[in-house]
Parts: C-alpha cells; sequence; structure tokens
C-alpha cells in the first residue's frame, strides 16, 4: 500500500469586521504535517475583486491535495512553486496559503527564521507608515479617522467601490489640507481620473496607487502631475514590473496577491534594481498571513500595514 509523505488539512475561519458594511472575512487555512509530527500552518484570503471565492480556492485546494501529500522534496520553495503553476496556473490564493504553510514547514523543522533567509535587513530605515481607511458609499470616513488616526502615519483612502464625483467633492472637502494617499484600485478611466484629480486639489495628495485599471497603465503618461505613482492590481509578476517601471514610482506588494514570499522577495529585488519605492500592503487578512507580512516589512521604504480599526479583537463585545 502506498504510504504518502505527509497529511494534509484545510478549513476556514473567520475575522469579523467592524466600521465597513462587511460582517466577516473568510480566509482558508493549510496544514502540511509529516511523518515526525512537524507542521507548517499557511493561511490566505479569497479576493472577490480578482474573481477568487472561498468555494473556489478550496476546490483548488482539494485538487492540489494528492500532490501536496507525495511531493517529494517540499523545502524546495521554487520547484514545489513551479509544479503549482503548471497543475493549477496562477491561482494565487490557493498557491499562497500552501506556500506560506512550507515555509512555516521549514521554519518549524530546522528552526529557522526563513523571513531572515529570504529578505536582507537595514539597520535603522526610515518607513513611511501609512494608516488605511477603507471608502465606500455607506461609510463616513472621517469618523473613522477622527477616531482611530495617529499623526506618525499617511492617511490612504482605498475605494472598495467606484466614487461619483460628488463622493470626492465630499472627500476633498473632509480631507482639506491633509496629507493623503489614494488607492484608486483603478476603477477610474482616464478622464474620469484627471477630473478626480482636479476636484481633489486642495487635498495634499501623497501618491496614486493603481490610478487606471490593469492593462491600461501606459495613459497615465497623458496626466502632467507631479503625483508619485504606484502600481498595486498591475504587477503580480516580475515581467508585470518589468513592463511598468518606467511609468511606476513605486510598487504595492502583496503576499497573496503574488502567490508568496518567494514572489514578494523576486519582485522587491527587482524594483531595487530599478530604483522604485517599494510597499508592503495587505487586504484584511487571517492574523498568520499578517504575520509573515511584519516579518519582512523591514525592507520596505513604507508600510500599509495599520488597519486593526476594522478588525473585532476577540474580546470585543
Amino acid at each position: 500500500m502506498h504510504s504518502r509523505e505527509r497529511d494534509v488539512y484545510y478549513w476556514q475561519e473567520r475575522t469579523f469586521l467592524k466600521n465597513v458594511n462587511e460582517e466577516w472575512k473568510e480566509h482558508v487555512l493549510f496544514k502540511i504535517i509529516d511523518k515526525d509530527s512537524v507542521e507548517g500552518v499557511g493561511t490566505a484570503t479569497p479576493d472577490v475583486y480578482s474573481g477568487h471565492t472561498f468555494k473556489s480556492t478550496m476546490a483548488i485546494l482539494e485538487e492540489l491535495r494528492d500532490f501536496i501529500e507525495n511531493v517529494p522534496e517540499i523545502e524546495n520553495l521554487q520547484t514545489v512553486e513551479n509544479l503549482i503553476d503548471r497543475l493549477v496556473g496562477n491561482e494565487n490564493t490557493a498557491k499562497t496559503s500552501i506556500m506560506l504553510a512550507i515555509c512555516d514547514y521549514i521554519s518549524n523543522k530546522y528552526n529557522i527564521d526563513i523571513s531572515k533567509l529570504l529578505f536582507s535587513f537595514e539597520e535603522d530605515k526610515y518607513q513611511e507608515n501609512l494608516f488605511r481607511i477603507f471608502w465606500n458609499k455607506d461609510a463616513n470616513i472621517l469618523d473613522v479617522y477622527n477616531e482611530y488616526f495617529t499623526n506618525d502615519k499617511v492617511v490612504k483612502i482605498e475605494f472598495l467601490e467606484k466614487p461619483s464625483m460628488g463622493d470626492l467633492e465630499k472627500i476633498s472637502s473632509a480631507f482639506q489640507d491633509k496629507r493623503v494617499w489614494l488607492d484608486f484600485r483603478g476603477l477610474l478611466d482616464f478622464y474620469e481620473l484627471t477630473k478626480a484629480l482636479d476636484l481633489m486639489r486642495n487635498v495634499e495628495i501623497v501618491a496614486l496607487e493603481q490610478p487606471l485599471a490593469k492593462g491600461r497603465e501606459k495613459r497615465i503618461e497623458l496626466i502632467k502631475s507631479q503625483y508619485p505613482v504606484f502600481w498595486d492590481e498591475s504587477i503580480v509578476t516580475v515581467e508585470d514590473l518589468l513592463g511598468l517601471q518606467k511609468i511606476s514610482d513605486g510598487v504595492v506588494l502583496n503576499v497573496t496577491k503574488v502567490g508568496g514570499l518567494y514572489n514578494v522577495k523576486k519582485i522587491h529585488d527587482l524594483a531595487d534594481v530599478f530604483n522604485l519605492i517599494t510597499v508592503i500592503s495587505s487586504g484584511i487578512e487571517h492574523p498568520l498571513n499578517i504575520e509573515w507580512s511584519n516579518k519582512i516589512k523591514a525592507p520596505f521604504d513604507i508600510v500599509d500595514l495599520y488597519f486593526d480599526h476594522y478588525i473585532v479583537e476577540e474580546h470585543d463585545d
């Protein structure tokens, strides 16, 4: 009878939310346990905007179960990742949970901090910190700002849905003279973006993140503005960065978006070659996933991991 190399488990957990019109986030957790009872756990959160759901991600994990149970050299990150890509393509939510589980397994098996092996850490590096505010039509973002904001950070407004010009006028009025980082997530077309920037001229705009949709980035060259441009959703692979580095001031990296720590490292290192500003970011993920982002944040120029004001702590009523 065939004996598998390791056992595999996967399940669901939730993070409950506040200050946003969503009750919870659903995460997938993936665990591997070898014959010596050494284990590793990885997590990721399906992003509906990328076409991933909890059900589709779980289906991919089921598809990969036999492979992960039996692949012999689980510690060889690049080989395992290449094989997963061949089996399921760039399904990065499922892949991230598996790759983080392997990283956790390696750390536990050899008693090492794999984040320090992958990333170089500079002493006394200055880092800008962003304070995340999620905008949608039902949210009063000024309430969140007034209650939770601390002055050592820049306000980042992330648009969860497309704002109208009237919405942008209200934001401009509420945040007049404040330092604001605008993450449009590619929701505006070129004309709407130029109009939006005109309406928000009273705000001290620090940067534009994903100002145009993936595939439409080149039009940003037509905007004669002084705002630094950072691409997020547009840069998922090294090849994406190679294509956009000439119209980029920086790149926003997210562990789940790119499929794990090893891919974060590859894109980060290339961004350094091009002298681009690097941002470590995350969606609302499981605490174990966010823990990895915090472990590797030291080499980045900007940290965008501050959104605890949206997460209900376990001891909250």
